[in-house]
Parts: structure tokens; sequence; C-alpha cells
């Protein structure tokens, strides 16, 4: 599990104190028993230099330390908080620092109601939920038809996932519009008129050779 903290930095975090405070605060936790806790005064006025300051723990005496615990949640809130005191207590959640690959690879196996469910836990998990490397994956495995260039073309502009919850035969309206906006270009480019015959059944334009 080592080698999924190569730099050996379980948190880096930094963010500006709330009002009406400026300064800027880091928070830095290592694998080497570190916990670190920065701070930069922030200042409108011309000031001599300002250094920042620093508070460093190891995790033993972290968990008793109340001035480091008070200022993370001022700065980050609660939740950074016990999550902090959870890392330094060893509970250290690898299945976040996967390689996306890794992660990708994983959520494409899970039903679609996990999916639905994971991409709620944060905001890595709800970029790859809705990410169209996923729904690419998906749609390639549930298709039982040969993905087309034409399939490709379409799902680059509706995307991988609009693609997945489209109905069958949506689908082939969606294409069956798409090819005939590529021959009527094609028409105009070389000046003749199409001889295709088109029916209108609702909004879509259906091509009658294909009924």
């Amino acid at each position: 599990m080592a080698s999924l903290i190569p730099d050996g930095v379980l948190l880096d975090a930094s963010d500006q104190a709330p009002a009406p405070s400026k300064d800027f605060c880091q928070l830095y936790i290592t694998t080497n028993d570190e916990v670190i806790w920065r701070w930069w005064k922030i200042s409108l006025r011309n000031e001599e230099k300002l250094y920042p300051g620093e508070l460093k723990d190891n995790y033993e005496d972290f968990l008793d330390d109340e001035r480091i615990q008070n200022e993370i949640k001022r700065v980050f809130g609660n939740n950074m908080l016990e999550y902090v005191k959870g890392l330094v207590e060893g509970h250290i959640d690898y299945l976040c620092r996967l390689p996306r690959r890794a992660l990708l690879h994983v959520v494409s196996l899970l039903d679609l109601p996990d999916i639905s469910k994971i991409a709620q836990t944060s905001k890595q998990f709800q970029e790859i939920c809705w990410s169209d490397d996923l729904w690419s994956i998906l749609y390639h495995r549930s298709s039982n038809q040969p993905v087309t260039e034409e399939v490709e073309s379409l799902a680059k502009q509706m995307g991988w996932r609009n693609m997945f919850f489209t109905n069958k035969l949506q689908l082939r309206v969606k294409l069956s519009q798409q090819k005939r906006r590529r021959f009527s270009f094609d028409d105009m480019a070389s000046g003749s008129m199409s001889s295709t015959t088109f029916i209108t059944q609702g909004d879509h334009n259906v091509d009658t050779a294909a009924i």
C-alpha cells in the first residue's frame, strides 16, 4: 500500500481563513509521523515582510493538541478535523488514492444504482461517474451490435452517457438524421440535388428507403 503514497504525503490542504481574517493556511500531513500547520498573515498595509508561522506535532501529540485542532476546524470545518484524526489513527482510504484508470475500471464493474450512489461520495468519484470515459466503456460493453464510425461520431456530439440512455428507436432516428445531414452537405458541395425522398413523422425526418 505504500506505493499508493509515493511522495509520503497523506494530506496537503490549503485555504483562506474565514472572515474577518485574511490569513492563508496550510495543513500538511506526512507518513513520517508529522502533522504540520502553517499560516501566512495577509495585510493590506505596507508592513515589513512577514514569515509564515508553523506548528508541528507527531501523530500522538496532535490528538491532544487542541490549538491545531481548533485551527483546522475554524478554517476547514469539523468534517476535515474528523478526517484528519482518522488519518493519524491509521484509517487511510486507499481506494481514492488509486490511479484514475484503476478507479474507472472499478466503477465500470458496478451496477447502475451503485454508480449513482458512489458518485455522491466525493468530487473525485462524481467526476468519474459522469465522465465520457466511463459511459463509453459501459456502452461498448452493453451493445450487442458493433459500434460503427457513425455511432462514434454521434457520441462525440451527444456524449456517451446520453447515448447509453437513449433507446434503440431514438438512436436509429438520430443516426438517420446525422447521415442525411452528411449527404446534404455532400450534395451542396457537388452542386447537385439529392434524389433521396423523405417523409415526416412528428418532429423526425425518416428515410423512406429504410422503412
